[in-house]
């Protein structure tokens, strides 16, 4: 996933990171992490007391800080939503939620995960933001016998990362996010906005994503929507590359019109600069991950962000309300700009679907018993509801739940644009898969 675009010194080193995950180049057939995605578990039982205990993990610091940014605004805002307690058979129950960060650093997930459980007693997980974070804390969960929701991730590379098959699925961990068939149609959909050769280069690193991304029964070349197109692959380059003239030179030779990829955010603002210098310049750049936030795309050099495309999961233009507070995709995002919390800072995709975990965790909560964890965990799969990001559905299949655990949320085609006083604005482009949005305007050429 994304990364901050001012990367701090305490960078995990990413061979550490695939090692701890047990994802080597991770494909959709990468080794389970956990020994059973069923029997055999923990803590499945009920707990007592009257304080319902909500975990809530995230990277607030180090490498994919940028994803949790907004945790202080969203935490008071939980915070004050439970103040009053939650009602479930008669009874009020307290709410605790007990915040912790995992640095970016999967051991420290994995550390702060048992301590929630063996410690703290949770009778509720939730976990957000990259593969880092979110697998070490739902593999404990899953192991445990403790329900977790967890956001912020491609969907396969949670599910079929994490071990899990259509006929193999998990019992106490469920997911919510988009998944690469939403990226190649919110893609895809502005490369046919554009006269091209059709021809396709592809940055895909050989990380957790890109190894998700390239996989041949899964992965961005097996979707329907590229039906037409060629791909002009280079190989998996290792993250952290410097000097990207090879791929430069191969695209530029194979006229390569299109570019698309899901780099990191220094990998791409070293490669965009370098493919600017030495004269590769296609008509159209949509690419994962990299410049999900504005951040990263005001960092590029000489403007170099100015039309650069991306599919985005959740906007302030987005039509759809809070169940928690009530605000609207837009109040939400003005709401925390002007909070204390925000620190002067714009609002970036992550505030949405992490405020959309409390919103999802009140509603089992209140439909379940809370100090049942299996019955907590059913509720989960139970759950179909209206979020500020959407609609969330674990129930009835299709596209909305391809798998048990996964509530598959649909994207939408953006092109970043600057404006005058130099910040970089999201347009709508293209909204094929959420028709709700209203589009803002015609993508342009680079």
């Amino acid at each position: 996933m994304d990364h901050s675009a001012q990367q701090p010194k305490n960078q995990p080193n990413r061979r550490t990171v695939l090692r701890a995950l047990g994802l080597g180049a991770a494909t959709a057939g990468a080794a389970p992490l956990i020994a059973a995605c069923g029997g055999g578990l923990k803590g499945s039982g009920s707990s007592s007391g009257d304080v319902i205990k909500i975990g809530y993990v995230s990277p607030r610091t180090g490498a994919y800080a940028a994803f949790a940014e907004s945790d202080e605004y969203i935490l008071k805002q939980a915070r004050a939503a439970f103040a009053k307690g939650l009602k479930f058979g008669g009874k009020t129950y307290k709410v605790q939620i007990l915040d912790r960060d995992t640095g970016s650093d999967p051991q420290q997930a994995a550390t702060i995960a048992n301590e929630l459980i063996s410690q703290q007693g949770v009778d509720l997980m939730l976990v957000t933001s990259t593969p880092e974070t979110v697998h070490p804390v739902a593999n404990k969960c899953e192991s445990e016998g403790v329900p977790c929701i967890s956001t912020i991730e491609p969907w396969q590379s949670y599910f079929f990362g994490r071990g899990g098959t259509p006929q193999k699925t998990f019992t106490y961990t469920y997911h919510f996010f988009d998944g690469i068939e939403h990226v190649v149609t919110g893609e895809s959909d502005i490369w046919r906005m554009f006269d091209t050769n059709k021809k396709v280069g592809v940055l895909w690193p050989n990380d957790a994503d890109g190894g998700a991304f390239r996989d041949k029964k899964t992965g961005f070349r097996a979707q329907a929507g590229v039906k037409g197109f060629t791909f002009v692959d280079p190989g998996a380059y290792e993250d952290g590359t410097k000097d990207f003239s090879s791929i430069i030179a191969r695209f530029k030779k194979e006229d390569v019109q299109i570019l698309a990829g899901v780099p990191t955010p220094p990998d791409f603002a070293t490669f965009w600069t370098q493919a600017a210098q030495q004269g590769f310049k296609p008509k159209v750049v949509t690419i994962a991950k990299a410049i999900l936030f504005e951040s990263s795309v005001a960092s590029l050099p000489n403007g170099l962000g100015d039309g650069l495309c991306t599919e985005s999961w959740w906007l302030p233009q987005f039509p759809f309300s809070s169940s928690l507070t009530g605000q609207t995709s837009q109040q939400l995002a003005d709401d925390y700009g002007k909070s204390a919390q925000a620190k002067g800072r714009r609002w970036n995709q992550a505030l949405g679907f992490n405020h959309a975990l409390f919103e999802i965790a009140d509603n089992v909560l209140r439909h379940a018993n809370p100090k049942d964890k299996k019955a907590v965990a059913n509720r989960i799969g139970k759950t179909s509801m209206d979020t500020v990001i959407g609609r969330v559905d674990w129930t009835g299949g299709g596209a909305a739940n391809p798998v048990k655990n996964v509530a598959a949320i649909p994207v939408v085609s953006t092109q970043w644009v600057k404006g005058s006083g130099g910040a970089y604005d999201l347009k709508i482009v293209g909204n094929t898969l959420i028709p709700e949005a209203k589009i803002d305007m015609k993508a342009r050429e680079l």
